[in-house]
């Protein structure tokens, strides 16, 4: 393994990792859904704030795309925190692996990208994951936690088209237009009081950590691997957040999660298997 793709792969280990500590926070955070979501959406907007002002580049033209991208940015805030609050950790997550394949069924439905025949049965079998995972949660806030897991999936999956379309779009201007659009929707619904110190920094820990610092380091791996790769390193996230969880609060993610997770895995994986070895035989030939 060259030194550069080393250091890429550790940089895309690591912010997956640390993404993978949102569930954790969340589970440890005493404080009402909409005040956690408000808070964290400011402490995000600040730190996305920091981030690009300490990497300087071309200002955003907005627009209608920059406005559509910040609503989706904000969607998905919302609905992850949210579903996080209303179901397990290993739900969410699970259901968030399958972002591939919603966002080819999103592109084919609004641009009619042709999705090659793997990607539709990889696609199929995630989906007979996700069932899985679903029909053993049959409580009402399972069900309705599944739901926002499944839209803040839908929401990602069309802000990666739409600044994969408009690639003028700065991403970091667009995520902290998102966290204050987000912060200014929800703030009407929360209790406008500050929340205790030790929440507070929990809550900053949470936007910093997982929001921040897991984006810029992704986003520096990602230029020295294969998309391919950090794809599949990101599935790391799905193992990771609900082990967290699991070891400090005895979350039980429940055999239904295993199996169907287990299937999405497995699902990902084998799509982007073809493309991952035609990286590492590259890579060999170079030599």
């Amino acid at each position: 393994m060259g030194e550069r793709r080393l250091y890429g792969v550790l940089l895309v280990t690591a912010g997956t990792a640390l993404w993978s500590l949102a569930g954790l926070f969340v589970r440890a955070i005493d404080l009402g859904l909409w005040d956690l979501v408000f808070w964290r959406s400011v402490f995000a907007g600040l730190c996305l704030i920091a981030i690009a002002l300490a990497r300087p580049g071309e200002a955003t033209r907005f627009g209608w795309p920059g406005c559509l991208a910040a609503g989706l940015s904000a969607a998905a805030m919302f609905c992850y925190i949210a579903a996080l609050t209303l179901t397990t950790v290993a739900n969410v997550l699970i259901i968030y692996a399958t972002l591939p394949f919603v966002t080819a069924a999103l592109a084919w439905t609004i641009g009619r990208e042709v999705a090659s025949r793997r990607l539709l049965v990889a696609s199929t079998l995630s989906l007979a994951g996700i069932g899985l995972v679903a029909g053993t949660s049959l409580t009402a806030t399972d069900i309705a936690g599944n739901m926002l897991a499944f839209a803040m999936t839908v929401s990602f999956g069309a802000l990666l088209i739409v600044t994969r379309r408009q690639r003028s779009l700065n991403i970091v201007h667009v995520n902290a237009a998102g966290a204050a659009l987000c912060a200014a929707a929800v703030f009407p619904f929360s209790s406008g009081r500050l929340p205790e110190i030790d929440a507070l920094v929990l809550i900053f820990l949470l936007a910093l950590l997982t929001t921040a610092l897991a984006f810029l380091l992704f986003l520096a791996g990602g230029r020295h691997v294969a998309s391919s790769e950090s794809a599949l390193i990101a599935l790391l996230d799905v193992v990771l957040g609900p082990l967290w969880v699991w070891m400090a609060f005895a979350e039980d993610p429940g055999r239904g999660a295993v199996s169907g997770g287990s299937i999405v895995i497995a699902s990902v994986a084998w799509y982007f298997w073809p493309s991952l070895r035609r990286s590492w035989t590259s890579r060999r030939a170079v030599r």
